[in-house]
Order: C-alpha cells, then sequence, then structure tokens
C-alpha cells in the first residue's frame, strides 16, 4: 500500500515546522541566557512540545547549538544584503555594530569544533565559509568593476583575507570589546580589497591637484 504523496508533503512540511521552532526557541534562549544557558528541557517548554521530541529532531546540545546559530546567520543575512552583489561600507559598519554578542560568543565556541570529525558544527561552518567566500568574492569583483577596489587584486584571495580578518577582530573584540569592531572591520575590508590605495590614487590623479 502506497502512502500518497500529499500525505508526504505534509509530512515534510511539518517536520521543517517543527525544527523551525524548536531552533526559533534555542536562539531565543541564547539571546536571553547564553548559550550555556541553553537545556533540553528549557527548548521543550519554550516549544512548547516533549522533551524526547526536541531529541528527535536535534539528538544532542551540540546539534541544538547548530541549529540556533543558522538560525541567527539567515537571519543576518537579511540584514546585510538585498541580493545585489554590491555592500555599502556605512552599511557593513552597521551591520557589524548591530551584531549580537552572545551570537557572536555562540559562533566562537562552536567554530572551535570544526576539527572534529563528525561535530555537527564541522558540516555548518563549511557550508557557511563557502556561502560567505563565494559572496564576498562577489562583492569585491562588483567594486573592482566599479572602480573602488584595486583592479589587479584576486577577488577570491582578497576575500579570504578578508573573512579572515573579520573573524579574528570579533575574537579579539570577545575579549576586549574596548574599540570599534565596526570600523576596524571596514578598514580590514578596505586594505584587503586595495581601496585605500585605490583613494589615493584618485586624489592624485585629481585636476585639482595638478600632480
Amino acid at each position: 500500500m502506497s502512502t500518497a504523496p500529499g500525505t508526504n508533503r505534509g509530512t515534510y512540511a511539518r517536520t521543517a515546522e517543527r525544527r523551525s521552532a524548536i531552533a526559533r526557541a534555542v536562539l531565543d534562549l541564547v539571546l536571553e541566557k547564553g548559550h550555556g544557558g541553553v537545556t533540553t528541557a528549557e527548548t521543550a517548554a519554550r516549544a512548547e512540545i516533549s522533551e524526547a521530541t526536541v531529541l528527535y529532531h536535534f539528538p544532542t546540545r551540540d546539534h541544538l547549538l547548530v541549529a540556533a546559530l543558522r538560525l541567527a546567520f539567515d537571519e543576518d543575512d537579511e540584514r546585510l544584503s538585498s541580493g545585489q552583489p554590491d555592500v555599502d561600507l556605512d552599511g557593513l559598519r552597521r551591520y557589524v555594530i548591530g551584531g549580537n554578542r552572545e551570537v557572536a560568543l555562540l559562533y566562537t565556541m562552536l567554530a572551535g569544533y570544526t576539527g572534529t570529525p563528525g561535530h555537527p558544527a564541522r558540516e555548518f561552518f563549511a557550508e557557511h565559509y563557502a556561502q560567505a567566500l563565494e559572496r564576498w568574492t562577489a562583492i569585491i569583483a562588483a567594486r573592482q568593476q566599479a572602480g573602488l577596489a584595486h583592479p589587479g587584486i584576486d577577488a577570491a584571495e582578497a576575500a579570504r583575507q578578508f573573512l579572515a580578518a573579520w573573524t579574528g577582530l570579533r575574537t579579539q573584540w570577545l575579549i576586549d570589546p574596548g574599540f570599534d569592531l565596526g570600523e576596524s572591520v571596514v578598514t580590514a575590508f578596505r586594505r584587503s580589497t586595495g581601496e585605500n590605495v585605490m583613494d589615493l590614487r584618485r586624489v592624485l590623479l585629481d585636476p585639482a591637484i595638478g600632480l
């Protein structure tokens, strides 16, 4: 006896909806208490389901935390980009400043498990980094076309260096939040893309200066 296609679609939809509700419950707990305050029992209570159901969809606490981080990044993507391969540096600065400290702490904690085979964070970060590298390579290439980024750089390599700098700066900021993270990230982007050099070139070629 076969199962009707509509029944399968309904089951998949309910599963996706339940997983989404669980991820939302975990992220809300992270924002309220930090990742150290997340438990499967409290997640179940927040999502209004049984703890057994939570563990059916996310077998370990680390799976729950990765789901919360994925949701946080999905929502951040909507803040950062309108779908166009470009970025305004003032917008980037505001985006960085608007980031949540608890999410940054969760990111840093889970990133430490990327070298652990079988850990759920490993797959997430591999996927996240590949998407981020593709996005920022396209952004830098677009800025090269617009004459903003240096035409002689390799866009993918510049994107890789920028992402590494951003990650390092965020870690330093978590240790010592006494500097402007948004400004530092924008400075790292301009240096990685050669935009500071291009600005100097435009000044030197300005007819009003006469050089």
